[in-house]
């Protein structure tokens, strides 16, 4: 559905730096069991279609690669590369899509990375990307704004203590409103939204709701 298109902005590499990670998945993978490199070693990952994957530690690397276990010709087993994409500069937590790439004649995964840091992704927000080819109009919790093709936006839900539905409207470049649902948000929940183009033309927009919820930080101890 939302393919991780190419026209997603790059976003800059960084030079070894010690991260953990998670992995979201929408459907199950034509790729049984796919590993990641962490400097010489190859670990198994493990997914869930659509959830997030716990998070896994990469102490050695500028970048995410992903592989699958075969056959060589003299019959032994090695690691195929079959996708990846670099590290955020700076980020210390990271999310990546991975997404099958239909008929393809490269790397057969394919991976959009964002940085996943509480601080600049925390509780009590809902971020928005933008899949499709054209600029859209998204309205959340009062909040309006222009978003660009292949951006991605940050808004405050403002949600009350125990949490409600928040009315969500997707407008095209004219205004017209294309979507409309209500998103359910609460102050210890940080939600990602994927809007991607419409499967057929004619067809609504599609759209997919990540959530997350983060545990509150413990009370500090009282002073003496």
């Amino acid at each position: 559905m939302l393919a991780c298109p190419q026209q997603m902005h790059a976003q800059s590499a960084a030079a070894k730096p010690a991260v953990e990670f998670c992995c979201v998945i929408w459907e199950p993978l034509p790729i049984t069991a796919v590993f990641y490199r962490d400097g010489k070693s190859f670990l198994p990952l493990e997914f869930s279609p659509g959830n997030r994957s716990r998070y896994y530690p990469l102490k050695d690397g500028n970048a995410l690669e992903l592989f699958e276990k075969v056959t060589a010709a003299d019959g032994e087993l090695t690691y195929k590369l079959v996708g990846e994409t670099p590290l955020i500069a700076s980020a210390r937590r990271m999310l990546f899509l991975v997404n099958p790439v239909p008929n393809a004649t490269g790397l057969p995964l394919r991976l959009y990375g964002v940085n996943d840091a509480l601080d600049v992704f925390p509780p009590g927000t809902i971020r928005f990307f933008n899949f499709s080819p054209t600029q859209l109009q998204v309205k959340f919790a009062g909040q309006a704004s222009k978003l660009p093709a292949g951006e991605m936006s940050l808004v405050k839900s403002n949600a009350s203590e125990n949490g409600g539905f928040i009315p969500f409207l997707i407008g095209n470049p004219k205004g017209e409103v294309i979507f409309e649902t209500r998103l359910f948000s609460q102050p210890t929940g940080r939600d990602m939204v994927f809007i991607g183009a419409p499967a057929k033309p004619g067809e609504r927009v599609l759209v997919k709701v990540l959530p997350q919820l983060i545990a509150p930080e413990p009370p500090k101890p009282a002073g003496p």
